[in-house]
């Protein structure tokens, strides 16, 4: 189904005087578009039917169908038929995907949720293998999973590279190694983990079926195999189902599931989400069999011929709700298969969609915010991790920490760090800092060249029993060809005066762990600049709210001796959440940093 609304729907058309994948916007709730397929013994398309042959309602209110186009397409080229097919860069990917003569796939496999098991991954492969050997020469093809950026997904006709990634294909569920990124290092470094994974195959989905509908207006096929994510009602996994359904609708994707678990193995109900995706999408749900390229071939024939029939609706307000469709065929014997419907966007998601899509992206400010999002964990203990240059070819980096709160009942007293290579062979020795009052010492520091560091993470009670153990990745910024360098902002926090007195007149005191504070906490802004020789450095700190709006200058500073500090006024702050931005200049050299940090009472 297609959509075109307002001054929302980004990337939703490619029109010829534009580049693929840029956005345009619409005046108004215009023309709904719905893509139909219409079939009789089997899956033998209908090709002759009117528009007179229609009948649509949007719940239940009939309406008037005003343009039809019947489309029908083979994986062949039918037009400039010298150009070559091999896809030879991105954005030449893009151009072809625009094409109508193109049928447009994304096989999506969710390696989280498929067992390893043979009689799982075997028929896998052989129904994959087939189905790709199917395609045709101008056919367009992305292969992903769970772990694959966008900016990674490449879109090709090259079956040789297709098959062999499907030849190498295992299923992960339940496995937690080898592990593949830092990414799921960090989901492992959190008890829920598994929930975690199914937010990560789910967001991913989304964003494949948000991209794919921009590409162009014609119907695209996603083939979603999986055994199913985990989906608790009310979750923030199951208001990601709502956005697919959502970004699908909107975009004209349409998501096919296939669950590779051979006939009589899945349980009552144990399909639910997969035929939940299929439905709401207007795919097919390929569940409970044992060849599943039988119904492979109906996924190719849905996406070979079938109508998009468009309707300017009766209603006129752009009110965010979900509009039911029902595509009637005033012929008998034939089969129709069109989507249930689709979400409207509204004025609020309009005009917000309207003004993101005018600003670019400040990577600095949402880098910030989102490490102050990843400072709430199920461990149980907080970390900061700071990084500084250390020598001509070496970066410090530095922990401390302290409980989580509430604190745990088995109350953590201190904290073994651990460097670790990827086999989990220690390769240094490790730190342990004390948390105890009084115990030293407070921050371990280690001296690493850049790249990637992997480190293992133990928190011990006071009698050195084991609370808990995780192995995270770091990746190690490189100073070693900027003449300037700002170092990790360090936010020294005081309960009282005492501790305040005693923060200021010692000239190592640790940072805190946490970037939420309450109004009586007093808070001192630790910074440390390496400036080239001569060269007298000087630092403006700038308060920002969530949004990045500028609010005031807090201070600006001369730095001497490589280090100065600041006052963060946080009693004189309401409940929000701000960002301080800190700018290092030393003649033409700049360097930033943004902390962001909670106000709460």
């Amino acid at each position: 189904m297609r959509v075109l609304i307002t001054l929302l729907i980004a990337g939703a058309v490619v029109s010829a005087s534009q580049q693929p994948g840029q956005p345009i916007f619409r005046a108004g709730t215009d023309l709904v578009r719905v893509d139909v397929t219409v079939t009789q013994r089997g899956d033998e398309a209908v090709a002759d039917l009117k528009m007179e042959d229609f009948e649509i309602t949007e719940d239940d209110v009939p309406q008037t169908v005003e343009t039809l186009k019947f489309i029908k397409v083979d994986g062949t080229r039918t037009s400039n038929l010298d150009e070559p097919l091999e896809i030879r860069s991105k954005d030449h990917a893009l151009l072809e995907a625009a094409r109508e003569d193109v049928r447009l796939f994304a096989i999506f496999l969710d390696d989280y949720h498929i067992s390893k098991r043979p009689d799982i991954t075997l028929p896998l492969r052989d129904a994959l293998t087939r189905f790709i050997n199917q395609l045709g020469p101008n056919d367009l093809v992305a292969l992903m999973d769970p772990l694959t950026t966008l900016y990674d997904l490449k879109y090709t006709r090259s079956k040789p590279d297709l098959l062999a990634r499907v030849r190498n294909f295992e299923g992960r569920y339940g496995e937690t190694f080898p592990v593949k990124s830092a990414i799921e290092e960090a989901q492992l470094s959190q008890r829920n983990w598994m929930e975690l994974r199914s937010g990560v195959t789910l967001s991913a989905l989304k964003a494949l079926a948000t991209q794919m509908g921009g590409l162009r207006d014609g119907r695209k096929s996603i083939l979603f195999f999986s055994q199913g994510p985990g989906v608790r009602p009310g979750s923030p996994n199951d208001q990601l189902m709502r956005e697919i359904d959502e970004a699908a609708n909107r975009g004209n994707v349409t998501i096919h599931v296939i669950d590779p678990r051979p006939l009589g193995t899945v349980g009552f109900g144990g399909d639910q989400i997969l035929r939940r995706l299929a439905a709401d999408t207007g795919g097919r749900a390929i569940v409970n069999t044992n060849d599943p390229m039988e119904q492979l071939g109906g996924v190719m024939a849905d996406a070979s011929a079938y109508y998009l029939v468009g309707y300017t609706p009766t209603r006129r307000s752009n009110d965010g709700r979900f509009h039911e469709i029902k595509v009637r065929v005033k012929r008998r014997g034939v089969r129709v298969n069109a989507r249930r419907g689709y979400w409207a966007a509204s004025e609020k998601e309009l005009t917000a969609a309207a003004e993101a899509a005018a600003t670019p992206a400040n990577t600095a400010l949402t880098g910030a915010l989102s490490a102050l999002s990843d400072s709430v964990n199920t461990r149980a203990v907080a970390i900061w991790t700071g990084f500084a240059k250390a020598g001509a070819d070496k970066t410090r980096v530095m922990f401390t920490w302290e409980p989580n709160q509430p604190v745990p009942a088995q109350k953590p007293a201190r904290l073994e760090i651990q460097p670790v290579d990827d086999t989990g062979k220690e390769t240094t020795t490790a730190q342990v800092i004390g948390g105890a009052p009084g115990e030293l010492p407070l921050m371990a520091r280690f001296d690493f060249t850049a790249g990637r560091q992997r480190l293992r993470f133990t928190s011990l009670t006071a009698s050195g029993e084991v609370i808990d153990r995780w192995v995270q990745a770091q990746a190690i910024p490189d100073f070693t060809r900027q003449p300037l360098v700002l170092a990790t902002p360090k936010i020294l926090r005081a309960r009282n005066m005492v501790e305040f007195r005693a923060i200021e007149a010692n000239p190592s005191a640790s940072p805190t762990a946490t970037t939420r504070f309450g109004a009586t906490d007093r808070i001192l802004v630790e910074l440390e600049v390496q400036a080239p020789d001569g060269v007298t450095p000087q630092v403006k700190i700038d308060l920002l709210n969530a949004k990045g709006d500028f609010l005031q200058t807090l201070q600006t500073l001369t730095v001497t001796g490589g280090k100065a500090r600041m006052p963060l006024p946080v009693g004189s702050l309401a409940n929000s959440t701000y960002v301080l931005r800190i700018e290092a200049t030393a003649g033409d050299e700049t360097a930033q940093q943004w902390v962001a940090f909670r106000v709460q009472r």
